[in-house]
């Protein structure tokens, strides 16, 4: 009985562990992609009309949306 208990008490916490190690399985993007990425941005932010002091900002988060919805790792900083 105490094992079973057991079981059920340490099962979540072993769930947990290998949900989070298959989310962090994302990879690091080539610079080609992050650069692709960054003139789709860059161009987007020129259809709305983002302020020079809002553009890179708006860049850096728009590659990283785009980067994350790849699969890949964000990144710090991006060249305009």
């Amino acid at each position: 009985m105490n094992k079973a208990l057991l079981a059920l008490i340490v099962a979540p916490f072993f769930v947990f562990s290998a949900a989070n190690a298959v989310a962090n399985d994302a990879t690091d993007a080539s610079a080609e992609t992050i650069q692709e990425f960054t003139e789709m941005c860059v161009s987007w932010a020129k259809e709305d009309d983002v302020s020079n002091e809002e553009l890179y900002n708006y860049v850096l988060k728009c590659v990283n949306d785009e980067l994350t919805s790849e699969g890949y790792n964000k990144v710090t900083a991006v060249k305009i």
